[in-house]
């Protein structure tokens, strides 16, 4: 799996003087999010991921929170922010109990900021559900 994680802009290239002084500087907008984060539920061990569609100008910085606290890179969860789809997306690989809770994808520019938050659920394994169904009906 490749992942991309959000890095710092590259610093402002040399430009004429001649030329930033025609140049118009782009309207500012404030980070909005089109489609915001949705709950959801998986069952331990398995894939769970939440995607949110931002808009804005400049392009937002995007942070994540796990219960109030920066979600930082591991080889188990991992985030991405498509500058061209304007998606920002957080996957954890292989759900534990730990992961449930509340996660908060933050966008912020130089206009403001926007936030949005929803919950994930760990329920038992699948295989554990079914071999317990199979127990209560034999």
């Amino acid at each position: 799996m490749v992942c991309h994680c959000l890095a710092e802009p590259p610093a402002e290239q040399y430009v004429s003087t001649a030329l930033s002084s025609r140049k118009k500087a782009a309207p500012s907008q404030k980070p909005v999010f089109l489609q915001p984060l949705t709950s959801c539920s998986v069952p331990h061990g398995e894939v769970a991921r939440f995607h949110a569609l931002v808009s804005g100008t400049p392009t937002p910085v995007i942070s994540w929170f796990h219960n109030r606290q920066p979600v930082l890179p591991t080889k188990n969860v991992v985030f991405h922010y498509d500058e061209l789809t304007s998606t920002a997306t957080l996957i954890v690989v292989d759900a534990f109990p730990e992961h449930a809770g509340q996660y908060t994808c933050r966008a912020t520019n130089l206009a403001g900021e926007a936030v949005c938050s929803a919950t994930l659920d760990i329920t038992e394994a699948r295989r554990e559900e079914e071999g317990m169904a199979e127990e209560e009906t034999s």
